[in-house]
């Protein structure tokens, strides 16, 4: 009598499920590390944004603004940033808002002649992200720990 094989064996398909689940789990963390790092790409363009936009301002005033906001309010990310006047000129449409639990942070030095903008990266491997440094309370501005920061070019960290 002939016996015909016309499937799979219990070993061979818990085999098959085994790789599909290693490759799923493979796919999955890579999607989330690139969803993370993209939203780390659109903090440091938001804030190279934002410091441009408070260069043009310096430019015009020869200071900067002891606040950021319409009208200079203080944290009023989202709305526009303008000079305040009773025909405001604009320099940034919509400030950003954070893409983390921890806000965006803007510093202004006591002569309003040095800035800086501080925000929390959430991929802590990041080259960019000075994790080591945050430790000594040196990136511990408006309440909160931050890793990656933006100061104006005549300033460092310690300054503000």
């Amino acid at each position: 009598m002939k016996r015909s094989k016309n499937g799979f064996t219990l070993i061979e398909l818990l085999i098959v499920i085994t790789i599909i689940s290693i490759l799923t789990i493979i796919t999955v963390s890579q999607f989330v590390t690139a969803r993370m790092r993209a939203r780390d790409v659109a903090v440091k363009g938001d804030l190279n944004a934002l410091s441009k936009a408070l260069m043009m301002y310096y430019a015009d005033y020869g200071k900067f603004p002891t606040t950021i906001g319409s009208g200079g309010e203080d944290g009023d990310w989202g709305t526009q940033f303008d000079d305040g006047g009773a025909t405001p000129y604009v320099y940034m449409k919509v400030l950003p808002h954070t893409r983390t639990d921890v806000p965006y942070c803007y510093v202004v030095n006591a002569n309003l002649d040095k800035f800086g903008l501080f925000a929390m990266l959430e991929n802590k491997s990041d080259s960019e992200c000075h994790m080591a440094s945050a430790t000594d309370g040196e990136f511990d501005k408006c309440g909160y720990d931050y890793c990656y920061y933006i100061i104006s070019p005549n300033a460092v960290v310690t300054d503000l």
